[in-house]
């Protein structure tokens, strides 16, 4: 450790907290991975509430099956083989160790069927014939499949079609595959409980062996990790100073505190498409685990077409011109945004779903009601709890329009007169989002 910081407990704390910050993503990815609590190169089920896994699990709504496959890379090239899904939404997310999303693979070139190869950084050699190939800068892999049933009768043989992933060697060609073999249960501890239960002597220490196990690629600065003396590699000693122990105590508190409370906007703010957050670690903690945005585009909305809070005894429409729904080659959903007893937001029991029989207007427009009583005469219907609302609209495999922000969803109207009573009444009062 540096002598200078070896007698300065307030510049030993904010180093440590530039520490976290940098190490955060490493650090978050293995806590992760320790949720799975069998071994590597195996496909498992996850769980109806991934909320506990990690925070990018947590918004997907109940017609959406997911396995996950942690992947070592270090023996050599590793095949994931999805199954034909008869045209159902499907999607790959890939992380590496840095929770950093490797090459994506467009589903809707690969509609029967895909033999996926993984490659380590240092790999050299050919993938097999008609197999698509994606090379990891970590010998480390976390695999995210997603499948979407056609409708709740579609469920069990959606998750039969879940049970057909495979994964085992690429070489020599083939090698038998093991099957999906088992599920995930929901740890006791959410991940990021996990991470920040630690002592700073077990954290540090712990962050040294993993930069030797995944050193960073590019041109990542470890300076700040230097002069609290963690290096890859080696042993992380404490300092002697009961003051210099706090400091790092302290320090790695803030570290955690600067990436946990870096939130997107909560109010003010009609249709955003993504959260705004300054560093790399609190995106990661936001997005870990989630589908990309070309598979899944995700809109969170707070106000009405006034700049008003959304409450849910008030009554909105949304309307969409003919022609103007959302732009999508699968499809699309309606629903509200809750935060799950980890505090991530996760999608509400009941969303409007364009694969159902939604009712047209004449002129061809798709009005979408969002009210806490069922409009008269009944039509899309979203029900909505007394409260604070939070919207959310996601747009499965959305079209070019869409990601290049050339469309943007029409703002929720407040219809007829306020609900709100003078008096406001325990089941209106504002609830946290």
């Amino acid at each position: 450790m540096a002598s200078h910081l070896q007698t300065n407990p307030f510049d030993l704390r904010r180093a440590a907290a530039d520490g976290i910050v940098l190490g955060f993503p490493l650090l978050l990815v293995d806590a992760v991975r320790r949720t799975h609590p069998v071994g590597m190169n195996q496909v498992l089920a996850l769980p109806d509430d991934c909320s506990v896994i990690a925070p990018g699990l947590s918004d997907d709504d109940d017609l959406i099956v997911r396995a996950s496959a942690w992947i070592d890379l270090s023996e050599g090239p590793m095949l994931l083989a999805l199954p034909d899904l008869s045209g159902r939404y499907w999607s790959v997310s890939l992380f590496d160790a840095w929770g950093q999303r490797i090459g994506r693979v467009d589903p809707r070139t690969h509609q029967r069927g895909l033999d996926l190869v993984l490659v380590g950084p240092d790999w050299r050699g050919e993938a097999p014939e008609d197999a698509v190939a994606r090379r990891s800068p970590t010998t480390l892999v976390w695999a995210v499949v997603r499948i979407a049933a056609l409708g709740t009768n579609d469920l069990e043989t959606t998750r039969g079609l879940a049970r057909k992933l495979a994964l085992g060697p690429a070489q020599p060609a083939g090698a038998r595959l093991r099957p999906l073999s088992g599920q995930v249960d929901p740890p006791l501890q959410p991940a990021l409980d996990a991470l920040t239960s630690l002592s700073p002597h077990r954290l540090f220490h712990h962050l040294a062996r993993l930069l030797a196990r995944h050193p960073p690629s590019g041109d990542l600065d470890l300076d700040a990790l230097a002069r609290i003396g963690v290096a890859p590699g080696k042993a992380f000693h404490l300092p002697d100073d009961a003051a210099l122990r706090e400091a790092l105590a302290l320090g790695a508190a803030d570290g955690f505190a600067r990436v946990i409370h870096d939130r997107d906007p909560a109010d003010g703010a009609v249709w955003r498409a993504a959260p705004t957050l300054s560093t790399p670690a609190s995106a990661l903690l936001a997005s870990l685990g989630a589908a990309a945005p070309e598979d899944v585009q995700q809109w969170l909305c707070d106000s009405d077409s006034e700049g008003r809070p959304l409450i849910g005894s008030e009554p909105y429409v949304i309307r969409f011109a003919s022609g103007a729904t959302p732009p999508v080659d699968g499809f699309w959903t309606l629903g509200l945004a809750v935060r799950a007893a980890s505090g991530a937001l996760r999608a509400g029991p009941r969303h409007i779903d364009s694969r159902e029989a939604l009712v047209v207007e004449p002129d061809g427009g798709l009005v979408l009601r969002i009210d806490h009583q069922p409009p008269d005469p009944p039509g899309n219907w979203l029900p909505a709890p007394p409260g604070r609302l939070r919207l959310q609209l996601k747009l499965y495999w959305p079209k070019a329009a869409a990601l290049a922000g050339g469309w943007r969803p029409p703002a929720p109207e407040r219809i007829g007169g306020s609900r709100r009573s003078s008096t406001i009444h325990p089941e209106n009062r504002e609830s946290p989002l």
